[in-house]
């Protein structure tokens, strides 16, 4: 259950010269690279409140010509709370995704079709959810930028993100870039429509994702729309 979190931007370098100057984010990856992510979700469903809790790790597999990055995003299980009781989920089969240099998901593929929840394409629209765009160019606080892509639930359509650096953040004590984002995609042809926002910390020193906070409502789930509320956090060691 929930969406596979797919959040890697590793290796990127955030180059600030002082306040003054845009902030530019180069991703560079290299294979090998790993990152792990614990997701909290607070899932609402036909007046039922499910809280899920997961982790998972981010491996590149292969980095292309072109810059596009193939990963491997390995289900490591978790637990599901519902009506007072907590029950385990296992680890389960990973997923092969990969995103271009802008952070952007081209190709969502779980080599198991397995989620009663949530189609292939409802969580590869999810994963649109949980990764901030990069800019093209550099960018100072209040700089926004849109991107479109292709709808993966509904053929045809397009998925609207909106992108801003909103500025310096703070993760705990360390210091780090702050993003917001949201998200409209319609989600059937009668244009029921997901909407999602998400608040973003990155790594000014790496560009990974430290954390983010996110809410979606109309998430075409099997058994009807489900909204959530979530957290995402990186896990500092790889244990």
């Amino acid at each position: 259950m929930g969406a596979v979190c797919v959040l890697w931007t590793a290796g990127a370098q955030a180059v600030r010269a002082d306040e003054a100057k845009p902030v530019s984010i180069v991703s560079s990856p290299k294979v090998g690279d790993a990152v792990r992510y614990k997701t909290i979700l607070k899932i609402s469903i036909q007046g039922n409140d499910i809280t899920v809790e997961q982790t998972r790790k981010h491996v590149v597999k292969e980095v292309k010509d072109n810059k596009d990055v193939v990963l491997a995003v390995e289900e490591e299980g978790g637990k599901v709370g519902a009506g007072g009781n907590d029950m385990d989920i296992p680890a389960g089969s990973p997923t092969a995704v990969t995103v271009d240099k802008a952070n952007k998901v081209l190709t969502f593929k779980p080599e198991k079709e397995d989620n009663p929840y949530l189609s292939t394409p409802c969580q590869h629209l999810m994963a649109l959810i949980d990764r901030i765009i990069l800019p093209d160019k550099p960018v100072k606080p209040g700089d926004s930028w849109t991107t479109e892509v292709d709808n993966p639930q509904v053929k045809g359509k397009k998925v609207t993100i909106k992108t801003t650096f909103v500025g310096d953040g703070k993760a705990g004590d360390a210091s780090a870039l702050k993003f917001k984002q949201t998200l409209e995609a319609a989600t059937d042809e009668k244009d029921a429509m997901l909407k999602a926002e998400a608040t973003a910390l990155l790594d000014p020193a790496t560009g990974q994702l430290i954390e983010e906070e996110q809410t979606a409502k109309g998430i075409p789930g099997t058994m009807g729309p489900v909204d959530w509320t979530g957290t995402i956090k990186r896990v500092k060691k790889d244990s």
